[in-house]
C-alpha cells in the first residue's frame, strides 16, 4: 500500500477535526512539528532523540549526551530544511538539543494536580478521524490529544482564561502571551496599518499566526476611529463617506471579505449606532 496516505497532510487533518473548535490551533502545530520528528530526523537519529515541543519558533529536541547534541546542532540547517520543504513546516524557525528534559518554561509551569475528565465522545470521534493510520502514527497523535485536553482543562478550571484573538489560554486577561509578542513586533505594527487601510493588504514578510495579530490591531484601530468619528457624523454628515469608508474595511475584517465583496446588509454586523448613521436600521 503507498506510504503517502500516511503523510503529513492525513496527520494534519485528522488533528485539525479535533481541535479546529477548541482555539488551540497552536497546540496543532506543536503537536504536528514533534510527531513528524521521527520522519524529519530519520529512523536512526530518532531511536536516541526525541523531540518534545514547538515554543516560539524553537523545537526541543531531547538527547542523551551533550556530544550528540553538539553533533546534531550542526545539522540543524538540514532538518530546519526537511521540516519546510518535504512537510510544509514553516513555523519552526530554530532547533535546540539538549541532554535531558528540557528546561520548564514560565507559561509551562505545572498547574495544581486536579481531577480532569475530558470528553469521551470527543476522543472517540478524534480515533475515528485517524482511519487506518499505522500505530506509530496513531498511537503519538492519540496521546498528544489527550495530554493537550487534559492540559486545556486544567488551565480553564484554574481559572485560565481565552485569548481574545486565538482562544489560547492563559492566567491573564487580554492576548495571550505569543500575542502580545507579535503585537509589539515593529512589522506586525506596520502591517496592521496598512490594513487598516486596505485589508487586502498583502504580508509576506509574516507568518500566518503574525498576520492574524496584525488584523486584530487593525480591526480595534478601526473600531477606535469608527468611536470617535461617530460624533462628527452626527453634528455634520460630511463627515458620513469616511465613516463609511472605514466601517468597510472594519466589516471586510470581521467578515474575511474583500472590501468590494462587502454589502450593504453586511453593515449590520456595525454597532447599531454607527449603522444607523450610515443609514442602516435594524
Amino acid at each position: 500500500m503507498a506510504r503517502s496516505k500516511y503523510n503529513r497532510g492525513h496527520v494534519s487533518d485528522a488533528l485539525a477535526e479535533v481541535f479546529k473548535r477548541g482555539g488551540m490551533k497552536r497546540a496543532l502545530k506543536r503537536a504536528e512539528s514533534v510527531l513528524l520528528w521521527p520522519q524529519v530526523a530519520g529512523s536512526e537519529v530518532a531511536r536516541f532523540t526525541e523531540a518534545k515541543t514547538l515554543q516560539d519558533g524553537i523545537l526541543y529536541v531531547e538527547v542523551s549526551d551533550s556530544e550528540t547534541a553538539m553533533h546534531l546542532m550542526m545539522q540543524r540547517q538540514r532538518f530546519l530544511d526537511v521540516y519546510k520543504v518535504k512537510f510544509g513546516v514553516k513555523d519552526i524557525r530554530e532547533i535546540r538539543f539538549r541532554v535531558g528534559r528540557p528546561a520548564v518554561r514560565l507559561e509551562e509551569e505545572p498547574l495544581p494536580s486536579k481531577p480532569v475528565h475530558i470528553d469521551p465522545m470527543l476522543l472517540s470521534k478524534f480515533a475515528r478521524t485517524l482511519g487506518d493510520l499505522p500505530d506509530n502514527l496513531s498511537q503519538p497523535a492519540m496521546q498528544a490529544a489527550k495530554a493537550m485536553l487534559i492540559d486545556r482543562e486544567r488551565k480553564r478550571a484554574a481559572g485560565w482564561l481565552p485569548c481574545p484573538l486565538c482562544d489560547a489560554l492563559s492566567d491573564h486577561e487580554g492576548l495571550c502571551d505569543t500575542c502580545q509578542r507579535y503585537a509589539q513586533e515593529n512589522k506586525v505594527q506596520r502591517a496592521s496599518q496598512g490594513l487598516a487601510v486596505d485589508p487586502d493588504f498583502a504580508t509576506p514578510f509574516l507568518s500566518e499566526d503574525e498576520r492574524s495579530v496584525a488584523v486584530y490591531l487593525a480591526k480595534q484601530y478601526l473600531q477606535e476611529k469608527l468611536s470617535e468619528l461617530l460624533p462628527h457624523v452626527l453634528a455634520d454628515p460630511t463627515y458620513k463617506q469616511e465613516l463609511a469608508s472605514i466601517a468597510c474595511c472594519f466589516v471586510a475584517h470581521a467578515l474575511g471579505k474583500k472590501v468590494s465583496d462587502v454589502s450593504e446588509e453586511d453593515l449590520d454586523i456595525l454597532d447599531s449606532r454607527v449603522a444607523r448613521a450610515l443609514g442602516r436600521w435594524k
